[in-house]
């Protein structure tokens, strides 16, 4: 793993440490990265959005995920093709749930986001695991 992708996990968890109000108790952020820039950060919410409406599961997953969010303001940034773009998904979780320390743990997209990951062309996309860092 290298120093940069280190700097971009220990940012995403920070950001999903900082979740006020978690889905379902998932802290989840995503970031897109284009030539070493964040160029789109997202995080789980219970926002509804019409994009999210559009890659949701199903009829009635409409509540933002992080990585349609950070593809949704990376989009923004850049425009539509994100093909040279590389976007990393963590997820945290408490280690114990009297206590304020948070651990990596699977982060790895669901349906609704991969395609919406394919369709923005993303090519490289690493989420977090209990064990490290894997590609889709």
């Amino acid at each position: 793993m290298t120093i940069r992708m280190e700097k971009a996990i220990d940012l995403l968890a920070k950001v999903a440490e900082d979740i006020t109000d978690p889905v379902r108790c998932y802290r989840l952020a995503a970031g897109v990265w284009c030539k070493h820039s964040l160029v789109g950060l997202g995080v789980n919410s219970y926002k509804t959005d019409p994009f999210q409406a559009k890659y949701g599961k199903h009829e009635h997953a409409i509540h933002l995920h992080a990585e349609v969010a950070a593809i949704k303001n990376a989009v923004r940034t850049v425009g539509d093709d994100l093909s040279r773009c590389t976007m990393v998904v963590v997820r945290v979780k408490r280690e114990h749930e009297r206590t304020n320390k948070f651990k990596t743990t699977l982060a790895k997209p669901c349906k609704g986001c991969y395609r919406c990951i394919v369709e923005f062309g993303l090519r490289k996309v690493y989420y977090t695991t209990e064990k490290g860092l894997e590609q889709l």
